[in-house]
């Protein structure tokens, strides 16, 4: 195998879901590296670098964010001849090579996508780096088969060199559970809750938690994250749903005892590349309530109750009432061990 240098711009960013796949995969393909396969290539003001026994860690140029990934990182490959492997999304333009695109968001779902300037510039932006990948990389991961599909709809690509793995819940095995939420707050407790991660992203489609609180006032509504009523719109009022508590963010230990205790963990997504949080959710033992598009039917199978992200207005006891399968099958499916292992054999055979 080629040596690798793998694009650690995520060790310099703020952990969401692409970030924890990047992290996930490099220790998993760090337990199976024999001396000179990869190299982590970070930026000096990484911060969430992974403690690794088999690939060494370089600090390398003095650019911070994109002009880091597109100029130094770039250089270093080149400079070094080393092939890249880039799991967030992103690669150099200058030398386009294995990519993980996690989705199509930006193809398909443009105009949710693009609501302020920045964003815009984004959506553009990674329209061209898409089109140059399909073109010129050697190998494109993906997480689900949906989006490979996508990827073959609207770009014409080769479904030879793109490979289908996926994200994982056994991270959430090293959280420890954390109930300092219910210790601070025991009137939220009071009766029994649906739990949410909230976004302002705006496929997450948090109105319709809001909606259902409304719907559904004999329950709490907890939600993590940093979002709140204000922030989307007139149609919601504080004072109009005092079953709704914000949390703020929260650590995984906590998240991780609201999901084990949960009447139900909600996800009313309208677009999804995978859907990470769910399958944390099912890991504790949870229940959960997941929209019906993109991937998610794809990733969860019958293990979750479904809903219409476009339709609030249901009966979550008539919901619950939904038979679902056991989960096992997709935690034994959906672990990062499993897939940075298809990664690694894949990446041989370059």
């Amino acid at each position: 195998m080629k040596p690798i240098s793998i694009n650690g711009q995520f060790t310099a960013r703020r952990l969401t879901g692409q970030e924890r796949f990047a992290i996930e995969i490099v220790c998993k393909l760090d337990l199976l590296a024999k001396p000179g396969d990869f190299e982590l290539v970070v930026p000096k003001n990484a911060t969430n670098i992974p403690q690794l026994k088999n690939i060494p860690v370089i600090k390398y140029g003095k650019a911070k964010g994109s002009l880091w990934e597109q100029i130094c990182f770039a250089w270093y490959v080149i400079k070094n001849g080393r092939r890249s492997l880039n799991l967030c999304s992103v690669m150099p333009i200058l030398k386009p090579d294995i990519i993980c695109i996690h989705d199509l968001a930006f193809k398909t779902n443009r105009k949710a996508a693009a609501k302020t300037i920045y964003k815009q510039v984004s959506v553009i932006w990674h329209l061209i780096l898409y089109n140059i990948a399909f073109r010129f990389s050697p190998l494109i991961l993906t997480v689900s088969e949906y989006s490979k599909n996508e990827m073959i709809k609207y770009y014409n690509a080769d479904p030879e060199k793109i490979l289908v793995v996926g994200n994982g819940w056994d991270h959430f095995k090293r959280v420890v559970e954390d109930d300092v939420i219910q210790k601070e707050h025991p009137k939220y407790f009071d009766k029994p809750y649906f739990f949410s991660l909230a976004s302002l992203t705006p496929n997450k489609n948090f109105k319709w938690v809001l909606q259902a609180a409304k719907n559904h006032p004999h329950y709490q509504f907890l939600i993590g994250g940093s979002a709140n009523i204000r922030a989307y719109g007139t149609d919601f009022h504080e004072a109009d749903l005092p079953n709704v508590h914000f949390l703020g963010y929260i650590s995984d230990g906590a998240v991780k005892y609201m999901m084990r205790n949960c009447k139900a963990f909600i996800f009313p997504s309208f677009f999804e590349g995978f859907g990470i949080p769910p399958l944390e959710a099912l890991s504790t033992g949870a229940q959960a309530i997941v929209s019906n598009t993109t991937c998610l039917p794809e990733i969860f199978q019958d293990t979750v109750h479904y809903i219409d992200p476009h339709n609030a207005n249901v009966n979550l006891d008539k919901i619950m009432q939904e038979p679902v399968s056991d989960p096992k099958k997709i935690l034994d499916k959906y672990t990062f061990e499993r897939f940075a292992k298809i990664i690694y054999d894949r990446l041989q055979e370059l």
